[in-house]
């Protein structure tokens, strides 16, 4: 009778007891890392008086925002974005040259893309003599963290044990699963004055799988995010003085 009862515990000890194990190591991998996320940062890339007028908005309670109270956005027609820089916060990785250089690159070109929804992007050159009716971005990188597959590979791999044995465990997050840190500015390409500013994050979705894998692939999509943020302002800015407009000279 001893014996079989041993064999019995035996028998549920090796079923059961991997998928505990898988999730206590997830936990713990997780618990170490959880200081890896992205958040908004104060690097001094925006002007400091700056810093202080920036506040969340509603759909974006997440990101801190400053935009101009005397901005006047239907007089601007062209854009000109430098080349974007990287300008790490404190504690944020050291980039390799080849990875910095590919990363501002993925961030410009988002940019580029968002931005020409409603202006003109020009090159600096095209902006001289005066710049009129320009507006000049200037954006940075300020942390980045890479996904690391072969840890975020231990949850997924939870999950799937979990769900075999009937197990209800919820999904586990991915301990690295990347990201981007952004701040940005825009100005009057001639008067210099500070027309929006924004800094803003993104971390790993874990539904994204392929970002799970790919080193800087929710890195990237955080640059497409704080790219279409910022095109969100000056349309948001542009449709409300459109509307103004409109109202102010009724047909």
């Amino acid at each position: 009778m001893t014996s079989h009862l041993h064999r019995t515990q035996s028998y549920r000890s090796s079923r059961f007891s991997p998928v505990p194990s898988v999730l206590i190591s997830c936990a713990f991998i997780f618990s170490l890392t959880g200081c890896a996320g992205q958040k908004t940062t104060q690097t001094g890339f925006i002007p400091q008086d700056t810093y202080g007028q920036m506040v969340h908005q509603k759909d974006h309670t997440d990101d801190l925002v400053y935009v101009s109270p005397t901005i006047n956005a239907s007089k601007y027609h062209f854009v000109v974005i430098d080349p974007v820089t990287w300008h790490p916060a404190a504690k944020a990785p050291k980039l390799k040259p080849e990875a910095e250089a590919r990363m501002t690159k993925a961030f410009h070109d988002a940019l580029v893309k968002a931005l020409a929804h409603d202006f003109r992007v020009i090159t600096p050159e095209e902006c001289e003599p005066t710049c009129a009716n320009t507006i000049r971005v200037r954006a940075a990188i300020t942390n980045i963290r890479r996904s690391k597959w072969y840890y975020n590979a231990l949850p997924i791999v939870a999950g799937f044990a979990a769900g075999a044995v009937g197990g209800g465990v919820p999904p586990i997050p991915p301990p690295f699963p990347g990201g981007a840190s952004e701040e940005l500015v825009a100005t009057d390409a001639t008067t210099g004055e500070t027309l929006i500013a924004i800094s803003t994050y993104n971390n790993g979705m874990p539904w994204n799988m392929m970002g799970q894998w790919l080193p800087y692939a929710h890195a990237k999509r955080a640059f497409r995010l704080a790219s279409e943020l910022m095109e969100e302002e000056f349309h948001k800015i542009k449709k409300n003085e459109s509307t103004q407009v409109a109202f102010q000279n009724p047909s």
